[in-house]
Parts: C-alpha cells; sequence; structure tokens
C-alpha cells in the first residue's frame, strides 16, 4: 500500500467522522403527535325543576263581600300572567265610600285545589260626608279621599270553573287620618270615635271572595 492509498483513506475517515458529529449537534426536529381526544366533564347536579301547572283559568270574574276588603263589596277582574301571579283591577263600595284600585296575587301551589296565597293592592278611596249616633252620641263628619295599601294573604279553593278565596288583610293609610269632625260636633266621645274609626278607610280584612273563570 503506497503513501497516497493511506493519505486517502485517513482524509475518508476524516470526512465521514466529521459528518457524524455535526449530525448529532444539529436539534432534533419535534415530529407532531396527536393528543388525546377531549372530552367534555360530567356535569353534577339536580336536574331543572319544572314549572307548575296551573288549573286555573287564564282570566276570571271575581266578586267580593265582607269586612275592609279592597274593593269593599265590589267586582274585579283578574288575569294570569305566570302560573303562579294574577294581577287585578276592581271597584265597589265600602262603608266609608267608593273604592277603585289595582292588585296582585302570588299563589304557591296553583296545581292543587288549595292554594295559600299572598297579595297587595292599591286602592283610592272616595271622599264622603257621613253621620252617624253611637249611644245617644250624634256626630257628623267627612272623610276625605285616601290612598290606601292592602297587605292580604288568604286560602283559594278551586274545585273548577268556580273558587272561593278567604282572605285576612290590613289596609294601610297613606294620606294619613282622613278623619274631619264637624265644626257642630266637634268633640265626639272617645267610643265614637273609635267607631267612626273602625268603619273609616283602612283598617283590618276579613272577606270572602268568588272566582268565576272565563274562556278555557
Amino acid at each position: 500500500m503506497n503513501r497516497y492509498t493511506i493519505a486517502g483513506a485517513c482524509a475518508f475517515m476524516l470526512v465521514a467522522t466529521a459528518s457524524r458529529a455535526q449530525q448529532q449537534q444539529l436539534p432534533q426536529t419535534p415530529q407532531p403527535t396527536q393528543g388525546p381526544e377531549y372530552q367534555r366533564p360530567a356535569t353534577y347536579g339536580y336536574p331543572p325543576a319544572e314549572a307548575p301547572v296551573s288549573d286555573y283559568r287564564r282570566s276570571a270574574l271575581g266578586i267580593t263581600l265582607g269586612w275592609g276588603a279592597p274593593y269593599g263589596w265590589g267586582i274585579d277582574y283578574a288575569y294570569m300572567v305566570s302560573p303562579q301571579v294574577d294581577v287585578n283591577a276592581g271597584f265597589g263600595l265600602g262603608l266609608s265610600g267608593g273604592k277603585l284600585g289595582i292588585g296582585s296575587r302570588v299563589y304557591l301551589a296553583p296545581e292543587r285545589k288549595v292554594s295559600p296565597y299572598f297579595g297587595a293592592n292599591l286602592v283610592l278611596s272616595s271622599a264622603t260626608d257621613n253621620t252617624l249616633s253611637v249611644d245617644n252620641d250624634y256626630v257628623e263628619y267627612r272623610t276625605r279621599a285616601n290612598a290606601l295599601l292592602h297587605l292580604r294573604s288568604g286560602l283559594r279553593w278551586q274545585p273548577g270553573r268556580v273558587g272561593l278565596l278567604g282572605t285576612l288583610g290590613y289596609g294601610l293609610r297613606l294620606g294619613g287620618d282622613p278623619i274631619e269632625y264637624s265644626p257642630l260636633t266637634p268633640s265626639p266621645a272617645q267610643l265614637t270615635r273609635d267607631v267612626v274609626q273602625a268603619i273609616g278607610p283602612g283598617g283590618l280584612e276579613v272577606s270572602l271572595g268568588l272566582s268565576i273563570g272565563l274562556g278555557r
């Protein structure tokens, strides 16, 4: 083997060694990998509550009798804006004059024949001139027009198209005491004053209403 052959072999070995070292120093290109398939996390909790199904007619005509009712001895029209809530408007006569107003009731169990309810009414009571005699104490007085807020609760029994509403409540006078005594009888006895206040607008309500369903 001559010296040129040896030199060529040495040169080939040097080139091969340098090429391998360069390949080891180059960064490896990461290969794309397919990640795990996305899975929607499981959800836990209670199922959505179903809205109560009401047996009440969408609209109804009401007749109210009793003491201290918002519309007195009168009539009203009620419309169900949801299965549990109605809005109503009515008018009538009370011991202290005419009444006109609007209101709303919230029923707690409209899917049952008997349901508790809570309500509120805003009412305008008209002005009246009155005379009264209590235990030989004669008095003349005037009841001014007055705005009232009636807060109410009771039970509604609805076996069919016609239902009954028994109610307890209280009427709050928003304009102060509307009673004005005549100069002819400015100082009635305390018993007479108590009776005048009792039959005046506002105060305790104990009433019974009739609800007649309209349409389907």
